[in-house]
């Protein structure tokens, strides 16, 4: 009777023409209601809601209102938040496999079953990947899912490496190496094996990817400058173009470096030992000549050769600032040409610390946090490494040689893999202008620096150079801090563009072939212009990969690290330590602080904070909490926090500011 009546589908027209559809993403609480966040408005999920979708689901809803209230009924999935995941098994008192999710605001067990290809038998705990098979809005089904791969046991100590590679789909083990490896050369090679060559490393690093000569440049009798000669291990000697070896690296982008071990981009046997400037061995090399005046300024385009060189001595870090900085005691060179060498290296690098200061930009130093470890992966210690005057020598020999090697690309091949850096985001630079105003200018003052400062003069190199060694020059970490926000990110580009992070007008990395493989695409450029060989472009999709590696390694080495700074500091909630430390965020949640001495990050909610929420005030184009009125915590302010409690399920530490 009903059936292809026009005026019921005109009613059903109607009634779906009158209902307001918004679409967000899930947020779970702590209860069993949610919120949908959407670009302008949050709305209650209610309970009943809730248990079709799980937090971080992309969904369409429809609005629903009650005199004042406003609430939404969920009308289909757009995204959901699961596919590929990681979990850990728990069976339910049936014995039916059920997956704990990997994250701290999914809080449903999921059901599923294990695909026929994974033979291990699975246990409570064991950490699994899984994909998602069916949702509740997408297959009018409950959640269920798939194992699909088991990482490891729950029982093993490094399960904060492999579960986090896993994540972040990164292999754990090394290429493997091939049968054997056979030199493709068609540069001839020259004869280097007699310069003086040093490697400056830690101890324990065996993949040495460069060493270095340094001997002054006379005229009359005099010295006016330096010939600094770069040598840096030749990996594409040895890897042909299209080889697995190749398709391998190009995946890979990088070498892992995590805690306690690393993985390497190319076979162990390529990177630890054929490639490997060792002392006392003769090695392929790509070599780099660059002459600079006394005062650090290069005065003639760098010349590039294929060569054999020998490193004469693998010095350490510590035991060469130690020697420089004379420390009591401290180690020596063990004969007069090593001595000579370090000594020149000393000088040559003074002069460019000095040439980048008022050149380019210098990096601030601010020490590395390193986890000592047991063997059983257990943290040992957490200490500060800082970069000494050795380190340092490396840097600005590095810096230098990757400057040249820009220019050289920029110049003959017309492309490259260049790391480039265009600071203030283009939508960010009016914000900029008025914050550095807002923050520097006095009233005699302002219009000069609104000149200074303007939006024009800051997309320039210059101009931001002379912009952040104003902001070298402040005295409140703040103004550093805050202006971060405003920046955008490097990226790997395809020509020649400024690097204003760095302050300088060309930058691509060659100097580390066995670890990045952008260098290694470098090296193939630089060869092909000395064969005097028509350089191909180099094509987006290496570029795009580059940067999607780099961004998986930095999370992958924040996430191991979280993991173990949780286990790290777990029993040492009862001892009610105190850690002074730096506020590195503030938002609407809380305070994160980052501990000066270990460098973990504790989070305090802005419920301990004070007992009046109306009397707080969160202002984020400040970054700061204002409690009843005047700003109490700010970014970059020193306070002293307790450790309050960790989470070991959810890798986070929480603690009180200590007032």
């Amino acid at each position: 009777m009903f059936q292809n009546n026009p005026l019921l589908a005109q009613l059903k027209q109607q009634i779906e023409a009158s209902k307001e559809y918004v679409e967000g993403v899930v947020r779970a609480s702590d209860k069993s209601y949610g919120f949908l966040e959407c670009e302008k408005k949050s709305y209650f999920i209610p309970p009943a809601e809730m248990k079709k979708v799980m937090h971080g689901d992309t969904v369409k809803a429809v609005v629903k209102r009650d005199g004042d209230k406003e609430q939404v009924e969920v009308d289909s999935l757009i995204e959901p938040m699961l596919d590929r995941f990681i979990a850990q098994v728990r069976f339910n008192r049936d014995g039916k496999l059920q997956l704990a999710v990997d994250h701290p605001s999914i809080k449903n067990l999921i059901s599923a079953n294990v695909q026929k290809n994974v033979s291990e038998k699975l246990e409570n705990g064991d950490w699994v990947v899984a994909k998602l098979k069916t949702h509740p809005l997408r297959d009018d089904r409950f959640l269920f899912a798939q194992v699909i791969q088991l990482i490891c046991k729950e029982s093993d100590n490094f399960a904060p490496w492999w579960v986090t590679l896993a994540r972040h789909e990164q292999p754990r083990e090394p290429v493997p190496n091939e049968a054997s490896y056979e030199l493709h050369d068609e540069l001839g090679r020259e004869d280097l094996t007699s310069l003086y060559f040093t490697t400056i490393d830690s101890p324990s690093t065996q993949d040495m990817d460069d060493a270095l000569y340094i001997e002054p440049v006379m005229t009359n009798g005099e010295q006016t400058g330096w010939q600094l000669v770069v040598a840096i291990a030749d990996p594409t000697a040895y890897i042909p173009e299209h080889s697995n070896i190749e398709k391998a690296a190009r995946q890979r982008c990088f070498t892992n470096y995590l805690p306690g071990f690393n993985i390497p981009m190319l076979p162990r046997e390529l990177s630890d030992d054929l490639c490997s400037l060792v002392p006392n061995e003769k090695r392929p090399a790509l070599v780099g000549y660059i002459e600079t005046d006394l005062l650090g300024n290069i005065v003639k385009p760098a010349r590039f050769v294929s060569a054999w060189v020998e490193s004469k001595a693998k010095l350490a870090y510590d035991n060469v600032s130690d020697y420089l900085e004379q420390v009591e005691n401290a180690w020596q060179p063990d004969n007069g040409e090593t001595k000579q060498q370090i000594d020149w290296l000393h000088q040559f690098t003074q002069a460019r610390i000095q040439w980048r200061g008022e050149n380019a930009l210098l990096f601030k130093e601010q020490g590395d946090y390193a986890f000592e470890l047991n063997e059983d992966g257990s943290v040992k210690g957490i200490h500060v490494e800082y970069r000494r005057i050795a380190n340092q020598i490396i840097e600005e020999s590095m810096i230098i040689a990757n400057i040249c090697a820009a220019q050289f690309l920029a110049e003959n091949a017309k492309t490259g893999v260049f790391n480039t850096h265009s600071g203030f985001d283009p939508k960010n630079l009016e914000p900029a202008k008025n914050f550095l105003l807002d923050t520097l200018a006095t009233e005699e003052n302002r219009e000069q620096l609104a000149e200074r400062y303007s939006a024009e003069r800051l997309t320039t190199l210059n101009g931001y150079c002379e912009m952040r060694r104003d902001i070298d020059a402040f005295p409140e970490k703040f103004l550093e801090l805050r202006l971060r926000r405003y920046l955008t990110f490097a990226e790997f580009k395809g020509e020649v563009a400024p690097h204003f992070g760095l302050g300088i007008s060309h930058y691509a990395t060659w100097t580390s072939p066995i670890r990045k493989y952008g260098d290694m695409v470098n090296h193939r450029l630089i060869k092909q212009c000395l064969l005097n060989q028509q350089a191909k472009a180099v094509d987006e999709s290496i570029l795009a990969r580059l940067q999607e590696a780099r961004r998986q390694n930095r999370l992958v080495e924040r996430d191991i690290a979280d993991w173990l700074y949780a286990r790290y500091l777990a029993p040492r909630v009862e001892q009610n330590v105190e850690f002074e430390c730096e506020i590195a965020d503030v938002s609407r949640g809380g305070v994160r602080a980052r501990v000066i001495e270990n460098g973990a990050s504790i989070f305090v909610p802005f419920s301990t904070l004070h007992d009046n929420k109306e009397e707080m005030d969160y202002r984020p184009e400040e970054i700061a909490l204002y409690i009843k009125g005047e700003k109490a915590y700010q970014i970059g302010q020193t306070v002293r926090v307790k450790l309050t409690e960790v989470r070991l399920e959810t890798r986070s530490i929480v603690g009180n500011i200590i007032v």
